[in-house]
């Protein structure tokens, strides 16, 4: 028996719509579908293909498929998917490539089920196609398993995306999303050893994927990508996003912070494609526009260099570890001057075990051949391909085999998952057991790892440098009642110091009249009340799982239901108000979980 393991980090988008499109055609083939919560690092991973995916990585979804060769089961990646529903600009486009760079490493496909809407706010990034991506990977690297699947927007509302009305993180059907699925798990099914050339075959058969291919061959490519970049001028080189010479590239990292997105991204795919043609190099930004007067300054000498990066590595804290954040500063006061270049290879030679453990050091570190502080500033530099014990110029097969990206193992050993929820369980039930059931419309819902469309901006002053608030759950009640809008707030297992800040971030929606006011805004984007409507009837509720010998004495100010999930299996809701107690019919009843795993190595 071969078996399919799904790695979500979504239930709904695995349970609700990836498993079934798998299930029509593997219904008769002497093979299980599993689901198994992905982890949130490499090292909860056999060490192999898997690993090394998730040191680059953190796909929304991981499909792979298992076998039993010589006697021993072996693990083979087959699809790494990601949902985006960002809009849709050159930044943004190029953030997840190295999502795609991972599956070209391990020999699976990529597929990004990606959002068309657009933005109600003007949304500075620069305007690109993004067919020209997949057209790039095929040009440069002769990876055609990089598969796009349009995320249509609702037909009379651009801003908002199309949503099956029952699972409301997913999409409704896409044709080329179906096909990909089906035809590469029915292709390792069939024969583990050529399944990828056999899915393509099957695939470019389909009109779906035909039709995808004739958008790719339209597309513009990486010859024009680079003109574009080297024609960007503009008078003050700190805003300069590229900046592109016969022998070079290099991209603005505006932070460290954030896991360094989007420029983390955008050095992968730029290093991974153009390393053999080009020297890549970063440019960590040390004046920002955004930041106090010391970073505003333009940055005209070393000792104002070496006072800007202390500023910019403080704002950037977490992004890097202490350690790097030690020897940039002691490099910069060491400095002779500021055009000065320093080679640091023993940096990484003294940090080696090191590397892998971040993301955006591994990103510097094994993609890049310098550094730049700022783009007048010092030029860190060291060899890569020493890193890697390489020194040919294509170093990403070497890359490859160093991080074990082609390397199949046994499966990690899973185990089912008992008496304890997450915070995606607890915010799928009350979605499917009690809001959904009582006739309540889902205008966003937040799964952790996957935003809904909800994003409220309180302060639309600050404009873009404002976080977004991601309400886990935004509904509207059934018609003919007295109450407005209903939020939730969901967590896993209860803490009271992790529950109580959040809730009452939350109550703010009731008395804050900016938050009130962009919650409005958000609700009419999304063409679901009439713009003239006031918001005065904002319910509250919070939820979250327990175990039934906790006592919970914490009693939440102003709220207006509490939903408890009680040792994985049993529900209930515990509800203030009467308008709606008046609308939810069931108040307790049994999770029904589907049988789901984690890793249990």
């Amino acid at each position: 028996m071969k078996q399919i393991r799904i790695y979500y980090e979504c239930l709904e988008q695995a349970e609700n719509y990836i498993k079934p499109i798998i299930e029509q055609i593997t219904k008769n083939q002497n093979t299980e579908i599993i689901l198994v919560k992905r982890p949130k690092t490499a090292s909860e991973l056999n060490q192999g293909a898997l690993s090394a995916i998730l040191t680059l990585t953190t796909p929304d979804a991981l499909i792979t498929g298992i076998t039993i060769e010589d006697n021993q089961e072996i693990e083979y990646p087959l699809i790494l998917i990601e949902f985006t529903e960002a809009v849709t600009t050159e930044d943004h486009e190029l953030q997840r490539t190295y999502g795609a760079i991972a599956a070209y490493l391990s020999g699976a496909y990529y597929l990004k089920i990606a959002g068309e809407k657009y933005s109600e706010k003007e949304f500075g990034g620069a305007q690109y196609n993004p067919f020209s991506t997949p057209k790039i990977f095929i040009e440069e690297l002769k990876y055609y398993g990089y598969i796009i699947a349009n995320w249509e927007t609702e037909p009379n509302n651009p801003y908002t995306l199309q949503r099956n009305p029952n699972y409301p993180s997913c999409p409704s059907n896409i044709p080329i999303l179906t096909d990909t699925l089906q035809k590469v798990v029915a292709a390792f099914i069939t024969n583990t050893e050529q399944w990828f050339d056999k899915s393509l075959s099957e695939l470019s058969r389909t009109t779906s994927y035909q039709q995808y291919r004739s958008e790719v061959n339209k597309a513009t490519g990486a010859q024009a990508l680079l003109e574009t970049w080297k024609n960007r001028r503009k008078s003050n080189l700190n805003k300069l996003r590229y900046f592109v010479t016969q022998n070079s590239i290099s991209a603005k990292i505006n932070r460290f912070s954030h896991a360094m997105d989007p420029d983390r991204g955008i050095l992968t795919f730029i290093a991974a494609l153009f390393s053999q043609k080009y020297q890549i190099y970063g440019t960590y930004a040390l004046v920002r526009p955004r930041g106090n007067d010391l970073m505003k300054q333009e940055m005209s000498s070393l000792s104002l260099l070496r006072q800007k990066l202390t500023k910019a590595l403080e704002m950037d804290k977490g992004g890097i570890p202490t350690w790097l954040i030690t020897e940039l500063n002691t490099i910069a006061q060491n400095a002779q001057s500021i055009n000065q270049e320093i080679d640091i290879q023993y940096i990484w030679g003294k940090y080696k075990n090191e590397l892998p453990k971040n993301k955006v050091v591994l990103t510097i570190a094994y993609f890049l051949d310098g550094l730049y502080l700022n783009h007048n500033g010092i030029l860190l530099k060291w060899d890569k391909r020493k890193l890697i014990n390489t020194t040919q110029k294509d170093f990403l097969p070497h890359f490859s085999s160093f991080f074990g990206f082609k390397k199949f193992t046994t499966p990690t050993p899973i185990a089912e998952v008992q008496n304890e929820v997450d915070e995606d369980e607890v915010t799928y039930t009350i979605v499917h057991k009690v809001l959904i059931p009582n006739g309540f419309k889902i205008v966003s819902v937040s799964y952790p790892g996957s935003q809904g469309g909800g994003a409220i901006l309180p302060n639309p002053e600050l404009g873009k440098a404002q976080p977004r608030e991601y309400p886990d759950v935004i509904a509207l009640p059934p018609d003919n009642t007295n109450i407005d809008v209903v939020l939730n707030e969901s967590k896993g297992m209860f803490s009271k110091a992790s529950v109580e800040p959040d809730v009452n971030k939350t109550l703010k929606y009731k008395t804050d009249p900016s938050k009130i006011t962009a919650l409005r805004e958000t609700l009419c984007v999304a063409q679901v009340i009439d713009p003239n409507k006031q918001l005065k009837n904002i319910i509250i509720g919070v939820a979250f799982g327990v175990k039934s010998n906790t006592k919970t004495t914490w009693q939440p100010d102003n709220v207006d239901f509490i939903f408890r999930i009680v040792d994985r299996n049993h529900w209930a809701i515990g509800i203030f108000s009467q308008e709606m107690k008046n609308l939810i019919d069931k108040i307790e009843g049994e999770t029904s979980f589907p049988k789901l795993f984690k890793l249990n190595k």
